[in-house]
């Protein structure tokens, strides 16, 4: 982490919630890019793909939602690799099952857990990736 400023793509479509995440991951040490919906998300994929290191996506956005986004994503060979986290503000068995089954790297209910918990679970996901021994963030 400390060699390399990571960049992550957070498409959210509610701004206030936008703005206090990329405060949270900018503070320390995060470059971060915005989309308002699953579409937008897929242009900065499209355009600057090779420099996101992590893209966090909300469930429920309008135009293209999280998982048809996470899906478009995993399905295309130049960015499958990148890892998302699904953060949501549902707390749905359902939903978290089929984003982890469509590829996601982790699933966090945003009103279970402060934006400082989040970035603290990305710093340890990337750590983790560094060191060989990544899982899944729940």
């Amino acid at each position: 982490m400390e060699n390399k400023k990571r960049t992550v793509l957070i498409a959210e479509d509610e701004e206030d919630l936008r703005e206090m995440y990329t405060q949270a991951l900018s503070g320390q040490g995060f470059e971060v890019l915005q989309a308002i919906n699953g579409n937008e998300a897929i242009e900065w994929l499209e355009r600057r793909g090779k420099e996101i290191d992590m893209v966090l996506l909300d469930i429920v956005m309008p135009a293209l939602d999280g998982l048809e986004t996470l899906e478009k994503i995993k399905k295309n060979e130049s960015l499958k690799n990148i890892p998302i986290i699904v953060f949501t503000n549902l707390n749905n068995e359902e939903d978290k099952q089929q984003a982890f089954a469509l590829g996601a790297n982790g699933y966090f209910v945003k009103s279970q857990h402060t934006p400082a918990e989040l970035v603290a679970k990305i710093k340890q996901f990337f750590s983790e990736k560094e060191s060989g021994t990544g899982k899944k963030i729940v």
